[in-house]
């Protein structure tokens, strides 16, 4: 067990350091590969570079599998399958894409990827396929090109291109505007309330509404395309009461808004909240103390795919509005040194004139 738990730790290791050092990369594994005099297969990493070999991970974004072949009658094969994605975003999320495919003469082909269980789509398959995937997820992406040269004038060739990009990660376009509870109407001596005026504390609050965003993702090969995987923005707040430091009422409430997966839309809104609480402190002993809570926080929320599986979250905003009181009713010996005072002052006053 120990050696095993070795040998796990170090397959560990070593994709985290791939992770590091190539940041979007997969390990590409070769099934097929028919070199022979005057025809070469090779998967290249970036596109227009050497050839990358059976095992080892792209060091670029980029990759290209091609086959090209001058022995006539013959076919040259190469087909590869990535896998084990390193890189991603905030939640280690990928978008993958393959195409630009090209062939000649003969039954020259290529073909992409038909899913993310290594089987292929069908023969020179137009346009571009767009797939998502993230860190451990498991996921196999074959690819296959053959070059048939049946032609004495033109060198047989297939190829097709592959690029892996991170998942865009949602902005904030600005803090949201929070008009917190306001104490002040209730308070004398600067921290206390009288329980005998004010029996219940009647607090308000709101918090404006947000705007957030999420880009494409920017293939270098393949242009700009929405990402694969799915988003939620949330505007959030959760108020919670203190008494003698310990929590005696919460609440929260929410609002949000989604980008599914595909979805292109740049800029989105969530709506605003508000909220109100009234605390009951007519039957408080004096000395009692409250505090109050208002955390204001805009969160988002990745999903791998169209909302199959939860990913991760992150904070875009976190603000904590608090305030505090302790239940007290002035002293009679108070008031009525007050009330000998003005008395005084009133009999000084007569005297002068």
């Amino acid at each position: 067990m120990r050696n095993a738990s070795r040998i796990s730790g170090f397959a560990v290791a070593t994709l985290l350091t791939s992770a590091l050092f190539y940041g979007q990369s997969a390990q590409v594994i070769y099934e097929q590969e028919d070199n022979f005099p005057l025809a070469v297969t090779d998967f290249r990493s970036p596109w227009n570079g050497g050839n990358l070999g059976s095992g080892n991970f792209m060091p670029n974004q980029t990759g290209r599998i091609i086959a090209t072949n001058d022995a006539i009658g013959t076919t040259a094969v190469i087909r590869v399958r990535l896998q084990n994605f390193t890189g991603g975003d905030a939640f280690g999320r990928l978008g993958i894409a393959f195409g630009n495919g090209f062939r000649r003469t003969g039954s020259s082909e290529y073909r992409l990827p038909s899913d993310r269980s290594n089987n292929l789509g069908p023969s020179n398959q137009s346009g571009t396929v767009h797939f998502g995937t993230w860190v451990g997820s498991g996921h196999l992406f074959g690819m296959r090109a053959a070059a048939n040269d049946n032609s004495l004038t033109a060198s047989a060739e297939a190829r097709a291109d592959v690029e892996l990009r991170n998942a865009p990660m949602l902005g904030l376009s600005g803090a949201p505007s929070t008009t917190p509870f306001n104490l002040a109407p209730y308070l004398w001596g600067g921290g206390n309330i009288d329980p005998t005026a004010f029996p219940n504390v009647a607090l308000n609050w709101s918090v404006g509404g947000v705007s957030g965003t999420r880009g494409l993702i920017g293939y270098s090969l393949f242009g700009n395309l929405a990402s694969p995987h799915s988003d939620r923005m949330r505007l959030r707040y959760d108020f919670e009461v203190y008494r003698n430091s310990t929590l005696v009422f919460s609440t929260a409430s929410e609002n949000f808004t989604d980008w599914g997966q595909g979805d292109g839309t740049f800029s989105k809104s969530v709506a605003g909240l508000s909220g109100n609480h009234t605390i009951n402190i007519s039957a408080d002993p004096n000395n009692t103390f409250y505090q109050l809570f208002l955390r204001v926080r805009v969160l988002h929320d990745g999903y791998r795919d169209n909302f199959a599986s939860y990913a991760g979250t992150a904070t875009l905003y976190d603000q904590t509005f608090s305030g505090q009181f302790t239940v007290l009713v002035p002293e009679p010996a108070s008031m009525l040194a007050l009330g000998t005072g003005l008395v005084s002052l009133l009999a000084l006053r007569r005297r002068r004139k």
